[in-house]
């Protein structure tokens, strides 16, 4: 529908028919036949509503970014040439829940006119209880299948079922073709030669096409940590503010580098590439693949949610400037989302209002009961088995393995090791030292900060344990890769708010979990897990780090912009990278006593010795 002058708001409420409804993974949606087929014809339309009407599939992505004007009538208050979404900011995570509710409402209406089309009371049924589906990339894939699904990435092509027959099409989730591309609201080279999103795309110009399986391949390998961040957050962060956005305080100690948007970060940099849509924030949201992840984003915080109900927004300065945000603004849960209206009076949806999945008609699996043990043992029950399968079982009876019966990932049992045996040949027959080790075990991680802008645009921070290829473009899928953090940002150029964001060296944190890997050399008798002053010298010799640009926004045809379009980025040397800051720490873990229960993390400790005297590393006197 057009928003004509003086007609009333647009009113986002979600989908109340049917009921409340689970939003279901795209796996599981696909084994529905006539739900599958209604979302895919579905999205297909809403891709091809035309780019000037207010409910268009372009209008709604441009929201999050680009093109940087006035959506339902909410003019600018801040930054007018950045887009409404919240990032590095407390309101990160509520804000983009009306937005996906937003989408969701829009494509449920065609998903229902769709259904009456085939006059089918199975496809009635289906589009009844249709809600957007999420991509869990925190979970290991089925067998023989890529983290990054074939639904998504698999072929540019697919065939639909239809109320007069099948027929193909292109396919809505593999890309989205802009009709017309208008480099009036998308002026950024490369982005005003594409005719459609690109994943990985193989040059800086019109020719270029995705790269989807070296995508998913870079994907796969840091899988595992995916999974391990996604359980410490659950695990270890029980306070809205540190859970919520990747700013950087120092106040808050160096047990919160993570956060629900570091981690979100890293999909979109792994997924957009080295140049990709989903690589830079004012484009992201036009590719399909931002709602799929937005939604499995979104059930990371509503599980955290259900664990932690007692924390919440509380006030805090914004530290990026947006469309309608200062600087400097005071934002709490009564803070107004812009510009998504909760009814048709002009009030907008705050994070008070938006607390609950359940107001927009929707719950995940494992929220269906909000009692936080059973939350817990729901996602201890899905991740545990998903991290089993890769590290070897075989015993080495002088090793002292740390019993855990929990099944949660980041413990030793959810990183594969077989440690349920008791009667195996005990060190020095101190029994009490094994009863001790059976409770606890130490997880360790890498902390990364780094002023958000330093290389004016996205990048990747690579961390290794062992040795590497000195090529940039095997990094991401190198051997011995723990894992990528992406550090996610707008184009400095465009975006004024951005550049006084690089004026105040806005600082943002995340972290690369390194005990699965720690484990894994463990296995090989290549460290002795149990000692710390032995796993210190080893990480000072094994541990490495590194980064590429994923993106230079240049003119065509200068030499930088050539030359930076390798998948996996152009390397930096670390020295050019100011207040670039990674470090090494641990946590002694207590084991839960159920599978409805956590570990309890203690304090961490801060290794110093680790990166001291080490390009880019934490030094001693530095702020952990």
């Amino acid at each position: 529908m057009k928003q004509t002058s003086g007609s009333a708001p647009f009113a986002i409420n979600g989908v109340q028919t049917g009921g409340v409804q689970q939003r279901i993974e795209i796996r599981q949606l696909q084994q529905n036949n006539p739900q599958w087929n209604l979302y895919l014809i579905a999205l297909k339309r809403l891709q091809n509503t035309d780019q000037s009407e207010l409910l268009s599939y372009y209008q709604i992505s441009g929201i999050h970014g680009r093109p940087f004007i006035p959506w339902d009538g909410v003019s600018a208050a801040g930054d007018g040439n950045s887009g409404y979404c919240t990032h590095s900011s407390i309101l990160f995570p509520t804000w983009h829940r009306p937005y996906l509710a937003l989408f969701e409402q829009v494509l449920y209406g065609i998903v229902r006119e769709v259904a009456g089309e085939f006059e089918d009371a199975e496809y009635t049924a289906a589009a009844e209880t249709f809600r957007i589906p999420y991509w869990d990339w925190a979970a290991s894939a089925p067998n023989g299948q890529n983290t990054l699904p074939s639904s998504i990435a698999g072929s540019a092509y697919i065939v639909l079922f239809l109320p007069n027959g099948s027929e193909v099409i292109s396919n809505p989730l593999y890309q989205y073709n802009f009709q017309p591309l208008n480099t009036n609201d998308l002026p950024d080279y490369p982005f005003n030669v594409w005719q459609n999103t690109l994943r990985g795309p193989t040059a800086p110009n019109a020719s270029a096409v995705s790269q989807d399986p070296q995508i998913a391949r870079n994907l796969d390998q840091s899988q595992s940590s995916f999974s391990q961040n996604f359980m410490n957050l659950l695990q270890s962060y029980p306070l809205y503010g540190n859970f919520s956005n990747k700013a950087w305080y120092p106040a808050n100690g160096p047990g919160s580098y993570s956060s629900l948007e570091s981690l979100h970060d890293d999909i979109h940099g792994m997924v957009g590439g080295s140049g990709g849509h989903m690589a830079v924030i004012e484009y992201s949201s036009f590719d399909p693949i931002f709602w799929l992840h937005h939604v499995n984003v979104d059930r990371l915080f509503a599980i955290w949610q259900a664990i932690y109900p007692d924390s919440y927004v509380e006030p805090t300065q914004a530290q990026y400037e947006t469309f309608t945000i200062n600087v400097n603004d005071t934002e709490d849960e009564n803070s107004p989302l812009k510009p998504f209206y909760n009814d048709g009076t002009g009030d907008f949806w705050t994070s008070s209002s938006a607390r609950n999945t359940t107001t927009f008609g929707y719950y995940y699996p494992e929220t269906q009961n909000q009692n936080s043990g059973a939350v817990i043992q729901a996602v201890n029950a899905l991740y545990s088995a998903s991290a089993n399968t890769s590290i070897s079982r075989r015993r080495r009876p002088r090793r002292k393995r740390r019993v855990q019966q929990s099944p949660e990932l980041g413990s030793y049992i959810a990183n594969g090791f077989d440690v349920t045996s008791r009667d195996r040949p005990l060190p020095n027959g101190n029994d009490q030292e094994v009863m001790d080790m059976d409770k606890s075990y130490r997880e360790w991680i890498t902390n990364i900060r780094v002023p958000k802008y330093a290389l004016d645009g996205t990048f990747f921070i690579h961390v290794f344990l062992g040795d590497f290829n000195s090529d940039a473009a095997t990094w991401n899928t190198e051997q011995n890769l723990v894992g990528t953090h992406t550090i996610l940002t707008n184009n400095p150029i465009s975006c004024q708010g951005c550049k006084q964001n690089v004026d105040a060296s806005l600082v943002v944190a995340g972290t690369v979990p390194l005990t699965r890997a720690l484990l894994k050399d463990a296995d090989k008798d290549e460290v002795d897990e149990t000692d710390v002053e032995a796993v210190e010298k080893y990480l000072q010799q094994n541990l490495h780090w590194r980064v590429t640009k994923v993106l230079d926004i240049t003119h065509p045809g200068s030499a930088q912009a050539n030359n930076i379009f390798q998948l996996d980025g152009s390397p930096v040397l670390l020295e050019q990278i100011q207040d670039l800051k990674v470090s090494v720490v641990s946590s002694l873990v207590t084991r839960a006593e159920s599978d409805s229960e956590f570990p309890t993390w203690g304090d961490f400790t801060v290794h110093r010795d680790v990166t001291h005297g080490r390009p880019a590393g934490l030094q001693h006197g530095d702020d952990a």
